[in-house]
């Protein structure tokens, strides 16, 4: 199961990075990093995770990883390893496929 509470780094093809948590839980998506707000949903089928996020910069603090850009959805997909402690995604934004992330999260802490 990969419900947890995950450290996430992630880096974009126009080589900016950062990092942050995210909260996998019952299909959902919920973190974020010291600027962005990422909520989404995601499915796990035949041992593949897809995944659906909606990144706000709310607080404006940071430029994304994509430049500057307060708003965009991602999709992302990828294969847990067998004790789902950590896992890399990768994909594209989707208002620009060009715009590539790859996106590892590394297992923190067991949800309550």
């Amino acid at each position: 199961m990969i419900e947890a509470l995950y450290g996430i780094e992630f880096v974009s093809n126009s080589n900016d990075g950062g990092f942050g948590v995210a909260v996998l839980e019952t299909g959902r998506v919920f973190g974020g990093d010291s600027s962005f707000v990422f909520i989404g949903s995601y499915e796990s089928s035949n041992g593949n995770v897809t995944a659906r996020i909606k990144c706000t910069n709310d607080r404006k603090l940071l430029q994304s990883i994509f430049g500057d850009i307060n708003e965009f959805n991602l999709e992302l997909s990828g294969t847990p390893d067998k004790e789902h402690k950590e896992f890399i995604l990768q994909g594209h934004m989707v208002e620009n496929p060009s715009m590539k992330i790859g996106v590892k999260l590394t297992r923190r802490a067991e949800l309550p």
